[in-house]
């Protein structure tokens, strides 16, 4: 008997399309059912869920209450779950339900880069958690096996509060440390961006600093198994694997396969949801053509639009009257950019230069690093917050 792992990532519990009436919140629902059910069948000891768990810092009441049942269903299942904090997800939220969790549960959350493991341990008569280091240490009792897990939340220049080369050398420190306990297997589970992996269209990727992916060359040869999440499409780069958004939150994920990953014996066999409605993609020339040629049918609809000259409120209106709650969203396939009326370069500026230029012009001085820190923590919240 050998460990078998399920990957998971970017849930995005309680995404709002504001463009449309669309309720996503009963698929994803229906997605956390059809999860049990793979758990239940390919009966797993590992359940790794790699960030991105809800959409926003400030989820809704359904959404929190979708995750947390989920988990309690999860732990019912004779497993282990290890989940991280992914850029969407609050870090301090996260933290709310550890001190009935931590301990009492076979679940380990972990929200920060630098989060202590003092209070990680726990023990039924499945599993024997301990910590050494930076790493959980997971004895499987059954199979008389040990697992080291390396949980690293989401590594941006924020949160780790740190910024350029020495932002690298300290993701490269975090990535590539190995265990320094025997062990039958090495697992990784993060949240970021590697270079060589391919973003879908719906991921929001902070550059704040200028760095936004993170090298391939730092993640640890001996792993053998790298469980990432962020971004949305399934795919392998080198030894680590994206599992992928549970759902095609964008126009450009329509085709792309949605399920989630099963490891066991070095082999990854990725298993596609099936319960997850009908999407069609369709384009159309005008607001108008698509108002009036509205398929007659039950699928869910991205509809591209060729020409914005018609766009209006009110025809808006009728094409969400026209599609009603079938139309997850729209976009047009190009618009008339204005050209910008801007300072000359400041298009060129990272948002940290440009708050540092705006400081020096009403302060007359440059900003401290405590205060460049909280302007750059605050920006990060407000983007996850209010998208």
């Amino acid at each position: 008997m050998s460990l078998k792992i399920i990957h998971t990532s970017d849930w995005h519990l309680g995404k709002i399309f504001r463009e449309t009436t669309f309720e996503l919140i009963q698929i994803q629902r229906g997605i956390m059912d059809e999860i049990i059910d793979i758990v239940d069948n390919e009966k797993p000891d590992l359940i790794l869920i790699a960030g991105d768990i809800f959409d926003t810092y400030n989820p809704s009441f359904e959404a929190e209450k979708i995750f947390y049942e989920t988990l309690s269903r999860l732990s019912e299942q004779n497993c282990f779950i290890v989940a991280v904090a992914g850029n969407h997800d609050s870090p301090d939220k996260l933290q709310i339900p550890k001190p009935l969790i931590t301990g009492k549960h076979p679940i380990s959350v972990i929200s920060y880069p630098f989060e202590k493991f003092e209070f990680f341990e726990y023990e039924n008569e499945n599993f024997k958690l301990t910590t050494e280091n930076s790493f959980l240490k997971l004895k499987v009792k059954n199979k008389e096996e040990i697992v080291a897990i390396k949980s690293i939340p989401y590594l941006s220049e924020v949160r780790t509060g740190l910024s350029g080369e020495e932002y690298l050398n300290k993701v490269n420190e975090l990535l590539s440390e190995e265990p320094q306990f025997s062990c039958d297997y090495f697992i990784l589970i993060s949240h970021l961006s590697i270079t060589g992996a391919h973003k879908s269209g719906s991921e929001r990727v902070f550059q704040i600093g200028g760095i936004e992916y993170i090298p391939s060359e730092f993640l640890p040869k001996k792993a053998n198994y790298i469980a990432l999440g962020h971004l949305h499409r399934h795919q392998k780069i080198k030894n680590a694997i994206y599992s992928g958004s549970i759902y095609p939150f964008d126009i450009a994920e329509i085709e792309h396969k949605k399920g989630l990953c099963v490891w066991e014996k070095d082999n990854i066999n990725f298993i596609e949801f099936k319960n997850i409605p009908k999407i069609r993609k369709v384009e159309f020339d005008s607001i108008e053509d698509a108002i009036k040629n509205a398929p007659d049918d039950k699928a869910y609809y991205y509809i591209l639009i060729r020409n914005s000259q018609s766009f209006n409120t009110s025809s808006m209106e009728q094409l969400l009257k026209a599609y009603k709650d079938r139309l997850i969203n729209w976009q047009f396939s190009s618009l008339e950019i204005l050209e910008e009326k801007t300072i000359p370069g400041l298009h060129s500026l990272t948002e940290e230069e440009m708050f540092m230029e705006f400081y020096k012009t009403k302060i007359n001085k440059e900003p401290s690093k405590e205060i460049l820190s909280i302007f750059l923590r605050t920006l990060e919240e407000v983007r996850n917050a209010t998208n």
